[in-house]
């Protein structure tokens, strides 16, 4: 038997879900080839961010960049031309 209390035992038990559900989340980040992007934006990029958010509908900013990234580069490959005119986004 142990000394060990109900409520030290939820404790210990929560603790280990917690450990085992954040070495499944490294394992997984690993495994995919996560990496931290980091960055500055100022209020012009992070307004315009949050439009793109609004307007696709996602929840996350993040989701929204990701898809945005990913969209612009299957834009790339099937329609340099548009991607161009995309990427200087008016300018000459």
């Amino acid at each position: 038997m142990t000394d060990e209390t109900p409520k030290q035992r939820q404790t210990r038990l929560a603790r280990e879900r917690k450990r085992a559900q954040r070495k499944r989340d490294k394992d997984k980040r690993l495994a995919m080839g996560a990496s931290k992007l980091k960055m500055e934006i100022f209020i012009g990029t992070k307004n315009e961010l949050e439009q793109i958010r609004a307007a696709g509908a996602f929840d996350e900013t993040e989701h929204a960049l990701t898809m945005a990234i990913h969209g612009a580069a299957e834009l790339s490959r099937r329609d340099p031309a548009a991607f161009q005119a995309l990427i200087k986004g008016g300018r000459q």
